[in-house]
C-alpha cells in the first residue's frame, strides 16, 4: 500500500526524469531504499527526506515531511 508520500516522491522523481539509482547518487542514498520508499516498504528519516527533497531540488520540504507523516514544524 502506498502512502501519500511514496506516490509524491515516484511522481518528483519522474518528472525530473531521474532513475531510482540516479536519484540515490544525488541524495547520497541507496537506490534500493528509495525503492522500498516508493514502494512503501521502508519509512524514511526526516534526515534522508531532507536529502531527497534537496537532490530534487524540491523546495517544499515541510510538505514532504507532512506527506510522510512527520508533524509539522513550523
Amino acid at each position: 500500500m502506498n502512502n501519500p508520500f511514496s506516490v509524491k516522491l515516484k511522481q518528483l522523481r519522474q518528472e525530473k526524469d531521474l532513475s531510482l539509482r540516479k536519484l540515490g547518487e544525488k541524495a547520497g542514498v541507496s537506490y534500493s531504499i528509495i525503492n522500498s520508499i516508493e514502494n512503501g516498504r521502508f519509512q524514511p528519516s526526516k534526515d534522508t527526506i531532507v536529502s531527497i527533497a534537496n537532490a530534487l531540488r524540491y523546495d517544499d520540504i515541510n510538505e514532504l515531511l507532512v506527506l510522510a507523516g512527520y508533524t509539522s514544524e513550523k
